[in-house]
C-alpha cells in the first residue's frame, strides 16, 4: 500500500511538472488605427473556453494554452471584428499587437463624444451647446477629395463659394470672405484671396481630423469667427509607439489627378519625430459639357513634426513647407483671359508646451507661431489666335506671427474657469503689380508698376475669459467675454501712414438642458466682430476675380448670434437639429464696379441669415449605417430684402455604409434645390441629383485599396452661384491604394 502511494504521489508529480511546462500564457496589445488603446475588447480562443477582455491599456492575458496553433478572435461592438493566428511555442513568444479598425469613424467619435481643437483647448467641449461635427483621418481618407474645402463641403451648414477649382474656399452658415477661421495646430491661417482662406496647402493625408464648429467663435479666437472655426490638427508622432509608416498612390480619372504621399514616425527616448511629403498634380478637368480651362495643379509639401512628453507636460515642434505651380482659375473666360497662381508659398513653424497642475492651475499651454505666406496672381489678354496683348502679374507676400497662452483651474465642483491671452501680428505686407503690353509679333511695347501695400503691418492683442458653472445636474451654464485692441496701417507713396484702429468686446451665453439621460436641449447667444483685412482696406489690383478697389473707410462688421437645437443620442441612433440667426451690422459685401472685370466694397446697414440643420446617424442592423444631414437657410440685407452673396442651396444628403468583414461600400445621395434668388454677385442655378459611390477592401493590417465613384450619373451641376463660376467635374473615379506598416 505504502509501495502504491508514493507510485501515485510520482505520477502526480510528473503530470504537474509536464502541464507546467506545457501550458503558456499569450500576452498583447489591442489599439485603433491611431494607435489609441482599446479597452474591453473580448478576445476569445476559437474550440476552446477560454476568453477574456482588454484593459484599459489595451493589454490582455490568454492563461492555460498549450503547446500548438490557435486562433484568436478580437471583437468590439464599434470596430471591425479580427481573427488573428498565433503559435504557442516552448520558448514565450513576442507581444501580440493587434490593430483594430473603426466600424464608422465619425459615429464613434460621436459615442466617445471627444472633444478636439486646435492646440487641445479644453474651453470647446461636447457641453457646449453648439453645432460641431468631426471628420477623422479615417474619414478624409474615404473622400477622395483634394482639399481642405471639398473634404468639409458635405458637412450641413456647410458650403463651397468661388469660381471653381482647387482654391475654392469654405462658407458656414452663408457666410464666407474671412469670417470663417481656419487654423491648422494652433496657427491662425491667412490669405491675400479676396474670396477667403483656401488652405488648399494642407495636404490630407497628415491631418489627424478636422473640427468643423458652427455659429460665432470671436470670444476664443478675435476677429474673424463670426460664422464659425474649422479647427485641422494635424497627425503628431507618439513617444511609446513603434516605428511606424504608409505610402499612399492615388489616380484621379477626372482631374487626371496622380498624388503620392509618405509618412514616417519614429520614437527616440522621450521624443517622437515624424517626417510626411506629399504631391500631387492635375490637369484641366471635364465636365459633362466639356473641358474646363485653367482647372489645373501642382503641389507640393514637407512636413516634420517633433514632440515630447513628460509625466505631466508636453513640447512639440512643426515645421511645414508648401510649394503651389500654376493653379489655375477658372472661368468661362478662361480661354482668351485665363488667370492662374503661378507661385504659391506657405512655411509654417509652431512651438509649444503644455504642462499640467503648475502654478496653481490644472493646465497651463503657451505656443508661438510664425507664418510666411507668399502668393502670384497673372492674368493673360490673348487674342483671337491666341497670341498675348497684355499681361499683368500681381506678387503678394509678407510675415504673420503670434502666440497665444491659455490656462485653465476647476475651482470646486461646479466652477470649470478658463482664461487666456494671444497676439496676431502681421509685418512687411507688400504688393506689386506690373502690366505688361505686347505688339502683334510679341514684343513689350510698354510697362507699369504699381504698389498699394507698402509695409503693411496688423496688431491684434486680445484678452479672454470663460467660466463654465454645473448649476444642478442637468443644466449647465458657459459664459465668456473678451477684449481685442486691432490696429491695421499702411503707407502711401507719399509716405504718409494711414492708420485703422477699432477695439471690440464680445461675449457670449449658453446653457445646455439635459432633460434625461439621452436628450438635451442647448440655446447659445453670442456677439462676435470682425475688423476688416488688409486687402478690403488698402489693396488694389489684381486678383483670380479680377482688379478689387480697396477701401479705407470700410467700418467694423458686428454679429449677434442666437442658436437653439436638441441633442438625442441612443445606442442605435444620434440626432441632432439646429435653428439659428445671425444678424451682422455693417456686413462688408463686394460688388461690380464701373470697368471691366472690375469690384469694389462697400458696408451694408444690416444682413441677417436664418436658417434649420441637422444630422442623424442610424446603426441599427449589425454592419450598416445610415446618415442623413441637412441645411436650409435665408440670407437678406435688412433694407432692401435682397439676397446676399454666398448663401448657399438648401440640400439633403443621405448614405449607407456596409462594411461585412473586409469590404465595405457606401453609396451616397445629394439633394440640391434651385437657388433662386443669388447674390448680387451670383447667379440662378438649377438644382441637382448627385450619387457618389465609396468601395473599399482591406486586405490586410498593411493594405487596403479605395476606389471612390464621382457623380455617377454625370450630372451638370455648379458647386456655386458665383456669375464666373464653371461647371464641376463630371463623372470619374478615384483609386487610392495604401500600405502601412
Amino acid at each position: 500500500m505504502k509501495r502504491l502511494f508514493w507510485f501515485v504521489l510520482f505520477i502526480a508529480l510528473i503530470s504537474g511538472l509536464s502541464y507546467t511546462q506545457t501550458k503558456r500564457t499569450i500576452r498583447g496589445r489591442v489599439s485603433d488605427q491611431g494607435g489609441k488603446p482599446l479597452a474591453n475588447v473580448k478576445v476569445e480562443v476559437f474550440d476552446t473556453s477560454i476568453i477574456t477582455k482588454t484593459l484599459s491599456d489595451g493589454t490582455f492575458a490568454l492563461v492555460g494554452l498549450e503547446l500548438g496553433k490557435y486562433q484568436l478572435k478580437f471583437t468590439h461592438s464599434d470596430y471591425v471584428p479580427e481573427i488573428f493566428e498565433v503559435t504557442v511555442g516552448e520558448k514565450p513568444g513576442k507581444l501580440i499587437k493587434v490593430i483594430l479598425p473603426a466600424k464608422n469613424p465619425i459615429l464613434l467619435t460621436i459615442k466617445e463624444e471627444i472633444t478636439v481643437t486646435a492646440q487641445a483647448d479644453s474651453i470647446i467641449d461636447i457641453s457646449l451647446p453648439s453645432h460641431r461635427t468631426i471628420l477623422p483621418s479615417s474619414v478624409l481618407t474615404e473622400l477622395g477629395t483634394t482639399n481642405i474645402a471639398e473634404a468639409v463641403e458635405k458637412v450641413p451648414g456647410v458650403a463651397m463659394v468661388g469660381k471653381g477649382g482647387y482654391s475654392m474656399a469654405p462658407s458656414i452658415r452663408g457666410l464666407a470672405e474671412h469670417r470663417i477661421l481656419l487654423l491648422m495646430d494652433g496657427v491662425r491661417l491667412t490669405s491675400e484671396r479676396r474670396i477667403g482662406t483656401s488652405a488648399s496647402f494642407i495636404n490630407l493625408n497628415y491631418i489627424d481630423r478636422i473640427e468643423i464648429n458652427r455659429g460665432p467663435y470671436s470670444v476664443f479666437y478675435g476677429s474673424g469667427a463670426i460664422g464659425g472655426v474649422i479647427n485641422i490638427v494635424t497627425k503628431t508622432p507618439a513617444p511609446d509607439a513603434p516605428l511606424k509608416g504608409d505610402l499612399r498612390l492615388g489616380y484621379n480619372t477626372i482631374r487626371k489627378e496622380g498624388a503620392a504621399s509618405v509618412n514616417l514616425s519614429a520614437p527616440l527616448g522621450k521624443f517622437a519625430f515624424m517626417i510626411a511629403a506629399n504631391g500631387k498634380n492635375a490637369g484641366d478637368y471635364s465636365s459633362p459639357a466639356g473641358i474646363i480651362e485653367q482647372s489645373h495643379y501642382s503641389d507640393y509639401d514637407l512636413l516634420l513634426k517633433v514632440s515630447r512628453t513628460g509625466d505631466n507636460s508636453q513640447f512639440y515642434l512643426t515645421f511645414l513647407n508648401y510649394w503651389g505651380v500654376d493653379i489655375g482659375k477658372p472661368s468661362p473666360t478662361a480661354r482668351l483671359k485665363p488667370r492662374w497662381y503661378p507661385k504659391e508659398r506657405n512655411t509654417i513653424f509652431t512651438l509649444g508646451y503644455k504642462i499640467q497642475n503648475t502654478l496653481y492651475l490644472d493646465t497651463l499651454n503657451a505656443s508661438f507661431y510664425f507664418l510666411l505666406p507668399m502668393l502670384e496672381t497673372r492674368k493673360d489678354n490673348l487674342s483671337e489666335s491666341l497670341t498675348v496683348e497684355k499681361r499683368n502679374l500681381a506678387k503678394i507676400e509678407g510675415s504673420n506671427f503670434g502666440f497665444k497662452v491659455r490656462g485653465g483651474k476647476r475651482l470646486g465642483e461646479t466652477h470649470t474657469l478658463n482664461f487666456g491671452f494671444d497676439f496676431f501680428g502681421r509685418r512687411g505686407v507688400n504688393d506689386s503689380n506690373t502690366e505688361w503690353i505686347f505688339d502683334d509679333f510679341g514684343n513689350i511695347t510698354e510697362k507699369t508698376e504699381e504698389t498699394s501695400l507698402l509695409d503693411g503691418r496688423r496688431n491684434n492683442f486680445g484678452l479672454y475669459i470663460d467660466d463654465k458653472i454645473q448649476i444642478s445636474p442637468s443644466v449647465t451654464m458657459n459664459f465668456g467675454a473678451r477684449f481685442d485692441y486691432i490696429n491695421t496701417s499702411n503707407f502711401t507713396h507719399s509716405s504718409n501712414k494711414i492708420s485703422k484702429s477699432d477695439q471690440s468686446f464680445t461675449a457670449y451665453i449658453g446653457s445646455i438642458f439635459q432633460v434625461t439621460q439621452n436628450f438635451s436641449l442647448l440655446a447659445n447667444l453670442g456677439r462676435s466682430f470682425r475688423f476688416p483685412t488688409m486687402s478690403e482696406l488698402f489693396y488694389t489690383g489684381l486678383t483670380g476675380r479680377g482688379t478689387v478697389l480697396g477701401n479705407v473707410d470700410l467700418k467694423p462688421e458686428r454679429s449677434v448670434n442666437l442658436d437653439l437645437g436638441f441633442r438625442y443620442f441612443h445606442k442605435k441612433f444620434y440626432a441632432s437639429i439646429y435653428g439659428f440667426r445671425n444678424s451682422v451690422s455693417d456686413l462688408i459685401q463686394k460688388y461690380s464696379g464701373a470697368g471691366e472685370d472690375e469690384y469694389y466694397y462697400r458696408n451694408l446697414t444690416r444682413g441677417h441669415i436664418t436658417g434649420i440643420e441637422g444630422e442623424f446617424y442610424f446603426w441599427l442592423i449589425e454592419n450598416c449605417e445610415l446618415f442623413i444631414n441637412f441645411h436650409h437657410m435665408v440670407g437678406r440685407e435688412k433694407n432692401t430684402d435682397a439676397s446676399l452673396n454666398h448663401v448657399p442651396a438648401s440640400r439633403l444628403t443621405f448614405w449607407i455604409k456596409f462594411s461585412p468583414g473586409k469590404f465595405w461600400a457606401e453609396p451616397k445621395i445629394t439633394f440640391a434645390a434651385h437657388r433662386k434668388d443669388p447674390g448680387p454677385l451670383e447667379i440662378e442655378i438649377k438644382g441637382y441629383t448627385l450619387v457618389d459611390a465609396i468601395f473599399g477592401y482591406e486586405f490586410n493590417h498593411n493594405l487596403t485599396l479605395l476606389a471612390i465613384a464621382q457623380n455617377v450619373l454625370n450630372k451638370t451641376y455648379r458647386l456655386s452661384a458665383d456669375e464666373k463660376g464653371v461647371d464641376a467635374p463630371g463623372r470619374g473615379i478615384v483609386f487610392k491604394i495604401s500600405y502601412s506598416f
